[in-house]
């Protein structure tokens, strides 16, 4: 028997967590076996035609990142401090998870081969459950576990923004789609990593938003040279990290030269990182 009403919400949350993690995984299980057929939607648009494609690949992109949203709220709604009403909003807790679950799904529609797609699905079902505990435990600032649950967020948030960087560059698009998708990821996970539970959701916004102009200008220099995608990726992820960084450090009050030194080497390595792996394609 419970005795305590918060060994009654962990239970349910950790069951919230196991459902969400378990449709994740069944998802793109269930479009590969289903092997739809592709449609085609025509209509016109300022008297110009326009055509799209729905496949299977179209639609795991779409619902992958849409379930991790609806599960992230779902099991959020669980958390104390949401029942109480002390978390105003929830939607910037989404975004992590949903920018997760949108590279798991871009990296398994590139996958040709079953046994490194299940390989892939299975260790991004894994971090998204890692994700998913993670933003649950940060929901409240000062809970034990907090501190790690952000390092959790953060390094995941990073390494989701060189995933998503890369594969947008790598699909050599036109400047305006390739920059305008880079931009808004930038803007998204920028978002998450501000706080804006902490700095306030305006504060947050307006400099989530100037991140998101900044990486999506670089992505559109990058464009003209003939960098390798994973040359991009590593520039555009140490320039969100510098600004992103500079951001938090503002608000902490702990700017000072060893900061703009910190910041100043990691874009050296970078460009020496880049440099390296420019032959790579």
């Amino acid at each position: 028997m419970l005795k305590e009403p918060e060994s009654v919400g962990a239970v349910v949350a950790r069951n919230r967590v196991f459902v969400v993690a378990a449709l994740f995984a069944l998802t793109p299980i269930a479009l590969k076996a289903a092997e739809l057929p592709a449609r085609r939607v025509q209509t016109a648009f300022l008297g110009s035609d326009l055509s799209l494609t729905i496949t299977t690949n179209s639609l795991l992109i779409v619902f992958l990142p849409v379930l991790a949203c609806a599960g992230t709220d779902w099991l959020l709604r669980a958390h104390p401090e949401s029942r109480s009403g002390a978390t105003p909003y929830l939607f910037p807790f989404w975004i992590a998870p949903a920018f997760g679950a949108l590279s798991v799904a871009l990296l398994l529609t590139r996958i040709p081969n079953w046994p490194l797609w299940f390989l892939t699905l299975a260790f991004g079902t894994l971090l998204f459950i890692v994700t998913l505990a993670a933003e649950y435990v940060g929901l409240a600032p000062g809970a034990p576990g907090y501190a790690l649950s952000r390092l959790l967020i953060t390094a995941s948030t990073y390494a989701i923004a060189f995933v998503l960087f890369t594969l947008i560059y790598s699909a050599r698009e036109r400047s305006v789609i390739s920059a305008t998708l880079t931009a808004l990821v930038a803007a998204g996970l920028a978002l998450d990593l501000l706080g804006p539970h902490i700095i306030g959701l305006r504060s947050a916004g307006i400099l989530a938003i100037i991140t998101g102009l900044l990486v999506g200008q670089a992505t559109w220099a990058l464009n003209y040279g003939n960098l390798s995608a994973w040359s991009a990726g590593v520039l555009l992820l140490a320039l969100f990290y510098c600004i992103v960084g500079v951001a938090q450090q503002y608000y902490q009050d702990k700017m000072a030269p060893n900061v703009v030194v910190e910041f100043a080497v990691v874009l050296a390595v970078a460009v020496f990182a880049a440099w390296q792996l420019a032959p790579v394609r």
